[in-house]
């Protein structure tokens, strides 16, 4: 049988000359196909009121937080900066919920971009709200014109799962964030960093999240978590 796979959906506002006033839910059609073609059967998650998170997440074998916009500075108690993207409290909360709740129930969860960041968020860590701000030696992190290539490399520790996915101790990988993590979180373990030593990939209790944005690359990385849950 196949792995099911529920994938924390995006909401986002209808545009203003839209018809309907509804949000929308959606995930970029890349991580399912990715998802599909590595094995899967992947399942988008609506936004749901909280108690009922448990029950939403019982079929399923694992949790992916996909890409997205910046999560509220609230959850790693800091104020909100000038240079952080208007976070949407909603969508906030109901994914760092549903990602507490899938490791309380002891499924694996697996993180990409935001994913990864909200994972950091829940196991008690914090993020640089801007590197280009706050760690003005940084590698140029933010690079839309470059979504489908690699644009830097990533050093991979080999005892990990990351150097099991590709064989490799080093990567190159796309970019695509402003934000990245200024402290790890707890029982998380660092085992990918870019060459100006921000955290790109961690893993930790049935925890496995990147950074960059292996959906849009040709990467094991969708064959080998699929792997983890057969």
């Amino acid at each position: 049988m196949k792995p099911l796979i529920a994938i924390a959906g995006v909401l986002k506002e209808p545009h203003p000359d839209a018809a309907f006033t509804y949000r929308e839910c959606f995930v970029n059609e890349a991580y399912t196909t990715q998802l599909e073609k590595a094995g899967a059967l992947p399942f988008i998650l609506p936004y749901l009121k909280t108690e009922d998170i448990e029950e939403q997440l019982a079929p399923f074998d694992a949790l992916l937080v996909p890409g997205g916009a910046d999560f509220s500075p609230v959850y790693y108690h800091e104020e909100k900066k000038e240079y952080t993207v208007i976070p949407d409290d909603l969508m906030d909360n109901y994914q760092l919920e549903l990602i507490k709740k899938a490791r309380s129930l002891g499924k694996w969860v697996f993180g990409i971009c935001r994913g990864f960041q909200g994972l950091n968020i829940v196991c008690g860590g914090t993020l640089f709200q801007d590197i280009s701000a706050e760690r003005p030696d940084s590698l140029s992190h933010m690079r839309k014109d470059s979504p489908y290539k690699p644009v830097h490399k990533v050093k991979i520790e080999k005892d990990s799962h990351l150097f099991k996915a590709f064989g490799n101790t080093e990567l190159e990988v796309n970019s695509l964030h402003h934000q990245g993590i200024k402290t790890l979180g707890k029982n998380l373990k660092a085992i990918a960093y870019s060459e100006d030593g921000i955290v790109e990939g961690f893993e930790g209790n049935k925890i496995l999240a990147v950074q960059w944005h292996p959906e849009a690359l040709t990467s094991p990385f969708f064959e080998y978590i699929v792997s983890l849950l057969k």
